[in-house]
């Protein structure tokens, strides 16, 4: 399938149960779902009358009337087909077929991890690793919102406290870190550049995204955090169904990360981005732990669940300038003591 902002999803699962699941899951997010066929013949007249739309299918090997000889004629229709076993697990002697999902996050994160796949069908479920890093996903409300500031200084800090971290810029939009820390050739790196024991850093490019999660299964083997600069997310929700390779990071992190910063500003139009963002992390209910971090003063008026952190835009100039971090510059400022102690926080 080409791109896919809004899914068109077709269910044909035989099982009331398993159907209700699938599109209870799917339609509390914002999916699509035009069509629940309760067998083959139903479901290729569906399929008919949408010739011109891009769709995606989910069956069940219970469907009355399915045989691998009729799936294989869906190959010409435009169609991302996922199937799953019946109630017993069983594959019914079809090829392909994953074993049903336990759980709403279980089923979108795989539609999310598969729906790249050129494959007439997508690739098995498979069980979330183990990893021995702790990934933690940092975006924007927004641009500009010191979403590269907190997760270069957090991974610092992390460093300091002898945690092996790596820094990745997958901020597809505006990359930065290489520029703001004089890496020259960042991208071109096989794996990752080591700064020192503890501190790593790399950049993930449209020609090496193809690789990303065997890259990050290493990763997260080898370091103890994993710290991602995702920029702006305020498409979150698109960019979780989405086929561009701009997306394939956020699809990632959206599955395996421990925690997500938010960082936003103070003012009306942030605060707007803000609650849109909001808006769409409910729909898409991302298993991460959400935090969110605004730069100013706090507003002790208002009850709200933000995290405040000090603006220093002399200190963050001089950063810039020296091509460094905040404690290279001034261990004693304010901006950099927080995000010190959020580090702390993080590993106690």
């Amino acid at each position: 399938m080409d791109e896919i902002s809004q899914p068109v999803v077709i269910t044909a699962i035989a099982d009331p149960e398993f159907e209700a699941m699938v599109s209870s899951a799917l339609f509390t997010r914002g999916w699509n779902i035009i069509a629940r066929p309760l067998d083959f013949n139903t479901l290729e007249r569906e399929l008919g009358l949408k010739r011109d739309t891009k769709i995606l299918l989910i069956y069940s090997v219970d469907l009355p009337g399915l045989s691998n000889a009729r799936l294989e004629k869906l190959a010409g229709l435009k169609v991302a087909i996922f199937g799953f076993a019946d109630s017993a697990g069983s594959s019914r002697g079809f090829s392909e077929i994953s074993p049903r999902p336990n759980s709403d996050d279980e089923l979108l994160a795989y539609i999310r991890e598969n729906i790249r796949s050129p494959l007439l069908r997508a690739p098995l479920i498979r069980s979330s690793p183990t990893f021995k890093a702790k990934v933690i996903a940092v975006g924007g409300a927004g641009h500009s919102t010191g979403v590269t500031t907190v997760a270069m200084n957090l991974a610092q800090e992390l460093a300091l406290l002898e945690k092996k971290t790596i820094l990745v810029d997958a901020n597809f939009g505006a990359p930065a870190i290489a520029t703001l820390l004089d890496l020259r050739k960042l991208s071109e790196e096989d794996k990752w550049r080591d700064l020192s024991a503890f501190f790593s850093v790399a950049e993930i490019t449209q020609k090496s995204v193809a690789d990303f999660t065997m890259w990050a299964a290493e990763a997260a083997a080898y370091f103890d955090f994993i710290l991602i600069d995702l920029g702006s997310i305020t498409n979150i929700a698109s960019d979780l169904t989405d086929r561009r390779w701009s997306s394939q990071v956020k699809i990632w992190a959206s599955t395996f990360a421990q925690e997500l910063i938010i960082c936003t500003g103070s003012d009306v139009l942030q605060v707007q981005r803000l609650a849109q963002l909001n808006a769409e992390l409910a729909s898409a209910k991302l298993p991460a732990k959400t935090t969110i971090y605004c730069q100013g003063s706090e507003n002790k008026s208002r009850q709200d669940r933000y995290q405040y952190l000090p603006i220093d835009n002399r200190l963050c100039s001089n950063a810039r300038k020296g091509r460094t971090t905040l404690v290279e510059i001034n261990e004693k400022a304010p901006l950099r003591k927080a995000i010190a102690n959020l580090a702390r926080l993080i590993t106690g």
